[in-house]
């Protein structure tokens, strides 16, 4: 499928295990033209300097808001995905036709009780680094693929199960 012009990539941010990579799979087998940036990977590839302080993460998105300019100027479709994200971000996304998305998982605390991340002690987004206060869009995820097709912006992007 094809998205209305004003959208140019999407970038999907939340905890460890919410769901960000799930929705980016089933979206890129939807929308033409489609390139994953996932931030676990790039940190992999190309930030691999990088730890997972609040500073390098800071770092970490501008690097995938970049990769998301050159895939956007290739005439592709990003869609990013990132645990951590921030208000300056939030603002670039949104002047480069990148749409935001909070993807938030229901019952999640029992997520935290099995999810390797969260038996760190520090430096984890959620436990001791925070999102700042912005507004985006949000998504609840309740380990249904249908709540993707629910949701008011797959609505918006026309997107159909």
């Amino acid at each position: 499928m094809t998205l209305k012009k004003k959208y140019k990539g999407i970038w999907f941010y939340g905890f460890s295990g919410s769901g960000k990579t799930f929705i980016s799979k089933i979206l890129h087998d939807k929308i033409k033209n489609s390139v994953i940036i996932d931030g676990n990977k790039v940190r992999k590839l190309i930030s691999t300097e990088l730890n997972y302080s609040k500073k390098d993460r800071e770092i970490q998105i501008k690097r995938v808001l970049g990769i998301s300019k050159i895939i956007i100027d290739s005439n592709k479709f990003p869609i990013a995905s990132t645990v951590y994200f921030n208000k300056e971000i939030n603002l670039k996304c949104k002047r480069n036709g990148i749409v935001p998305v909070k993807v938030e998982r229901e019952n999640f605390n029992k997520i935290i009780e099995k999810h390797k991340t969260y038996k760190n002690t520090s430096n984890v987004v959620g436990r001791d680094i925070f999102y700042p206060k912005f507004k985006t869009i949000k998504i609840k995820n309740n380990n249904t693929k249908q709540f993707i097709y629910n949701s008011k912006l797959f609505k918006k992007l026309k997107i159909k199960n």
